[in-house]
């Protein structure tokens, strides 16, 4: 099995591997790649059928996802697994599953359950681009200039629907709400008081049932935080490391 991943930066005393959310890819961590990686060791992964990495077509999609991360983990010690949305989700999974792989987990922009708005169905069934152009405006806060938001967008168009669909339906059954407070290990959780699509309040429940735990929200940033707001959320991860 061939997991494709980016990787930049070195580090001690182990790499930040990053999970994309619902329909992204390795892009989503552009930010991070490119500047976190100046004292870290970045990683950023595509999940089977997204990017580069070839779509197993598994019926267990988020089994299927996990065993891509555990693919790439197995690879390296002292780990710090980050998710966004999607990504936070497996990221709380793969923790509950086995966290002695881990030193630590960041959780973007997720929540310990994850409903899905009916309407996203029917776009990504009937029209893509209504999807995209509700994401555009939906995922980001009323600041984000628009070159941010059409650079998403060419991303998102990337992936095929019925992708992104397989998705947000694996989404919609994620509820850990009541297994939530068994992750022990150190956890920095990171959203955009903005965000639309997991409002803070999804990420201040998280923060109230993991006890080792780091609440921050980033102003003036919504769902795409680790681009909208990259240098808040950078020092965030770094100032949260230090403290380790």
């Amino acid at each position: 099995m061939k997991v494709h991943f980016d990787e930049r930066g070195e580090g001690n005393p182990g790499p930040i591997v990053m999970i994309h959310g619902a329909g992204g890819s390795t892009a989503t961590w552009f930010m991070q790649l490119k500047h976190l990686s100046h004292g870290f060791h970045v990683i950023a992964i595509d999940l089977n059928g997204h990017g580069k990495t070839v779509d197993r077509n598994e019926h267990d999609v988020f089994k299927s996802y996990l065993s891509d991360i555990e693919t790439v983990v197995n690879q390296y010690d002292n780990i710090i697994l980050c998710g966004h949305s999607m990504g936070g989700a497996l990221t709380q999974l793969f923790a509950l599953q086995d966290s002695s792989k881990l030193s630590g987990i960041i959780l973007v922009g997720t929540g310990a359950k994850l409903r899905v708005n009916p309407m996203i169905f029917e776009w990504l069934e009937n029209d893509f681009e209504a999807y995209i152009g509700a994401m555009g405006t939906y995922a980001f806060a009323e600041e984000t200039d628009e070159e941010m938001r059409e650079a998403s967008k060419a991303e998102m168009r990337k992936c095929p629907p019925s992708i992104i669909s397989r998705d947000f339906r694996a989404c919609d059954a994620f509820d850990v709400m009541d297994r939530i407070h068994q992750i022990s290990i150190p956890t920095l959780i990171v959203v955009g008081d903005e965000d639309l699509l997991t409002p803070p309040k999804y990420s201040t429940y998280l923060g109230n049932q993991i006890v080792d735990s780091k609440l921050t929200t980033i102003p003036k940033a919504g769902h795409s935080v680790m681009l909208e707001q990259r240098e808040a959320f950078n020092s965030e991860i770094k100032d949260w490391h230090k403290a380790l």
